[in-house]
């Protein structure tokens, strides 16, 4: 795992250098320019994200099998910009930045040309790998990459693994999942060092402190941050129980809830009262196969999408025959990552499987297969998102890299090439300016943003006292997350057993709820009267009914606001038929 050299060492290895990060930094910047235009604001994971964050102070860290690096993260970032929505947007930026500028790193480490870590890199870039939701992954695969990075300059093997396992241990603490490839590289070096005891017997000293410092920095950051593979609340299994049955209202579209919200009425059925997934194999395997089944039937056709679709789940070719510039651009660019290393393959002929087996390679096969490991487990069991097959989607692009550099001929290469300018030309015109709509689609309607300047716009805040707050029930995957102060999410998790929907709205001093089909179908409402009541009546209860302007919402709030609030509008028709779900 010795790194290649990569370090240019003339003047004009130095320009081909800067013109590939020059290309590269641009195009990320380009792509990040008017990203609210077409990127709404992320519920449910990102905004639970984000909530840990912003009251970390008051509540400390999570659990750490719930991202706890993550938190902490958006935590930092909200000194710079403590507004949430602008620290959202801004955080989209800045990993998209990151984790495109540390992968051409790790493949300039591993040996790739300027330019065709450039067109890698690229590809990375304009595919749906650095806009996946919930982007935790995107902080691990950072850390991955940075601590792979460090791993090809280690000036040993042990160094190298050592580099490699603490990073993953780092970004299991943003994908508790990476704890498992941290296991198994933590036994790696231990085989390492145990060698190289055995065969250098004058390095035991160098090996004993290799171990102690390892296994040192390793229980700090347990002792500080916990065990990431724990399960204080069921996590992993809730996982699979929601993931099974939206898998299997897919296959078989019978399934009449959501299958996300009330996956346990879908999972009872069919594994009975499993709490673990052994429990779910011993109750029933045939369900759990078919499950799989299908998974592994989707993985190829899902890891091919997230590198080759563009942001919005857009193809590289058009739907109605009509090219673009941006198109044209993003398919020359796919075509040489996969054609070049294909080409190197043939060019070596018989010579080529003896490069391939170099120690170097297989050892590098040998961690990229760790790395991946918890991605493609994930996909497996649960299913192939978008979100787990970005790391090992990265990382075999990195092996691919190394393989097409042992593959080369030995021998000069011209450092700053034709090839080098034109592939960052072609990158910084593969990128849409701004980011476009999905083709044949209208523009996004962005509406939990729009419901957040709206509701911002109202000056209710004019109603609470200096350091109150003003609740707002949370039934719209964390809206109220962005809306900051000093509203306050109220999730409907915090109503107590036995307590109906009506005492819990005065116990929580609730001021604002969304009127639509969430609220009936959030399970802790399920069959309450009260709840029919104050949807009946809102009047009744010292609430008025509004449009929020602009949006298609409808909101309940105290009467006495509804007057004086800023362009709001009475609702028409009847409050107590919510909106159909889309």
């Amino acid at each position: 795992m010795r790194a290649f050299p990569s370090l240019p060492s003339r003047p004009l290895a130095f320009l081909a250098e800067a013109v590939c990060l020059l290309a590269l930094v641009l195009a990320c910047v380009m792509l990040g320019q008017g990203v609210e235009a077409v990127l709404d604001l992320a519920p449910w994971d990102e905004a639970d994200y984000l909530h840990r964050a912003l009251t970390l102070p008051e509540s400390g860290l999570p659990d750490p099998e719930w991202g706890p690096l993550y938190s902490l993260w958006y935590f930092a970032l909200s000194f710079i910009w403590p507004d949430p929505v602008v620290l959202y947007y801004a955080n989209v930026r800045w990993l998209v930045l990151l984790t495109t500028v540390a992968g051409y790193a790790l493949l300039r480490q591993v040996g790739a040309r300027p330019g065709f870590a450039l067109a890698v890199s690229a590809v990375y870039l304009l595919s749906l790998a650095p806009h996946v939701q919930p982007r935790p992954t995107l902080l691990a695969l950072l850390i991955i990459l940075v601590a792979s990075c460090a791993a090809c300059r280690a000036a040993t093997p042990e160094g190298a693994w050592g580099w490699l396992g603490w990073g993953l241990l780092l970004a299991s603490f943003a994908r508790p999942e990476g704890f498992l490839s941290f296991l198994a590289v933590s036994a790696l070096l231990g085989l390492q060092l145990v060698r190289r005891m055995r065969r250098e017997p004058a390095r035991r000293r160098h090996a004993w402190g290799t171990a102690v410092a390892y296994a040192g920095s390793v229980l700090v950051l347990v002792g500080l941050l916990g065990n990431p593979f724990g399960n204080t609340s069921n996590r992993r299994f809730y996982a699979f129980c929601q993931h099974f049955a939206d898998g299997l209202a897919k296959r078989t579209g019978d399934v009449r809830v959501d299958p996300w919200a009330r996956c346990e009425q879908v999972l009872q059925p069919v594994f009975g009262e499993a709490r673990t997934l052994g429990d779910a194999v011993r109750a029933n395997p045939g369900a759990f196969l078919a499950h799989v089944r299908w998974n592994l039937e989707r993985l190829p056709g899902e890891s091919r999408k997230v590198f080759t679709h563009g942001y919005g789940n857009v193809p590289p070719t058009p739907r109605n025959g009509a090219w673009t510039r941006e198109q044209v651009a993003h398919v020359l660019l796919l075509l040489a990552v996969l054609a070049l290393p294909l080409w190197a393959l043939v060019r070596r002929g018989r010579n080529a499987v003896r490069a391939l087996a170099t120690p170097r390679v297989a050892w590098s096969a040998v961690a990229v297969a760790v790395v991946i490991i918890p991605g493609i487990l994930s996909s497996v069991l649960l299913q192939p998102r978008q979100h787990y097959l970005v790391i090992p989607g990265v990382m075999g692009l990195a092996l691919l890299a190394l393989m097409k550099h042992a593959l080369d001929a030995s021998g000069p290469h011209p450092v700053l090439s034709l090839g080098t300018l034109g592939g960052a030309v072609l990158v910084v015109l593969a990128v849409p300016r701004p980011p476009a709509a999905p083709e044949g689609r209208s523009a996004p309607r962005r509406e939990l943003l729009q419901q957040v300047r709206a509701l911002r716009a109202l000056g209710l805040g004019s109603h609470v006292a200096t350091g109150g707050s003003l609740g707002v029930l949370d039934t719209q995957g964390g809206l109220p997350v962005y809306l900051g102060a000093p509203f306050r999410r109220v999730p409907p998790w915090t109503q107590r057993p036995g307590e109906s929907f009506t005492q819990y709205l005065r116990r929580e001093r609730i001021a604002l709820v969304f009127l639509d089909h969430k609220l009936r179908e959030e399970p802790r409402f399920d069959n309450d009267p009260s709840l029919e009541s104050f949807l009946a009546a809102p009047g009744a209860f010292g609430y008025a009914t509004r449009h929020l302007p602009g949006t298609s919402a409808v909101l309940a709030l105290p009467a006495a606001w509804a007057v004086s609030a800023a362009g709001v509008v009475p609702a028409g028709g009847h409050v107590g038929t919510p909106r159909s779900s889309p």
